[in-house]
């Protein structure tokens, strides 16, 4: 049995129109889904009914978290200083 190969042109019209048509299928298919997705965010508050306020140590949670994360950001690190000097040939 002999196998066939066969060879696949990527600047070939045929491949080209199938990539174009499947990146429109592919943004087609994320646009549908933000817009479910922005509809049921418009209209579930109004079916759902009123939560009650969250506790007030949890509303605390991200307060606490930014103030965590601005005071690791402007830390220095510990890391050693690896610097190399640079040797000319």
């Amino acid at each position: 049995m002999k196998m066939m190969m066969c060879k696949i042109d990527p600047f070939d019209d045929k491949s080209i129109s199938t990539n174009m048509m499947l990146k429109n299928l592919s943004s087609s298919r994320a646009i549908f889904v933000m817009v479910i997705l922005t509809i049921t965010l418009l209209v579930l508050p109004l079916i759902l009914p009123p939560l009650p306020p969250p506790p007030l140590m949890l509303l605390c949670v991200p307060v606490l978290l930014l103030i965590l994360l601005v005071f690791l950001a402007f830390t220095p690190s510990q890391l050693p200083n690896y610097n190399m000097p640079i040797t000319s040939l």
